[in-house]
Parts: C-alpha cells; sequence; structure tokens
C-alpha cells in the first residue's frame, strides 16, 4: 500500500462501515420509512443522517456516528 493510501484511512476502526449498516442500527431504535441517508459528520467523526417518517407522518432525522455506532435522534 502506497504512503498516499495510507494517509487516507481513518486513524481508527469504525463501527458503521455503511449506509446499509446505519439504517440497520436506525430501524432498531426508531421504527418508521426511511427517506434518505446521507454521510455526515457527527460530532467531528465521520457518520451518517437519516431521514425518517414515521407511522404517525411526523418527518424526523436521526445522525449515526460511524466511529462509536451511537445514534442519536436530531
Amino acid at each position: 500500500m502506497s504512503i498516499a493510501a495510507q494517509s487516507k484511512k481513518p486513524p481508527y476502526k469504525l463501527r458503521v462501515t455503511s449506509s446499509q449498516q446505519a439504517i440497520q442500527l436506525v430501524k432498531r431504535q426508531y421504527p418508521g420509512k426511511v427517506l434518505k441517508v446521507q454521510s455526515s459528520r457527527v460530532k467531528g467523526n465521520p457518520g451518517y443522517r437519516v431521514k425518517l417518517l414515521s407511522s404517525s407522518g411526523a418527518v424526523f432525522y436521526v445522525s449515526v456516528d460511524a466511529k462509536t455506532g451511537s445514534v442519536r435522534r436530531n
């Protein structure tokens, strides 16, 4: 592996490595239909922002910290 490729690796292991994994974590805590998933920063760490539609019709966002695996409603 080249030095350039090594420098792009994060210095820590991620607990959540894909948007599908983020969706699975979110659905365990928050039932509803996933409308959108996008990469974002969560407390300075890589992560995901998930837009959900609840059964009552409310739209809300949940953040997933990819480093820690924590899920938090915004």
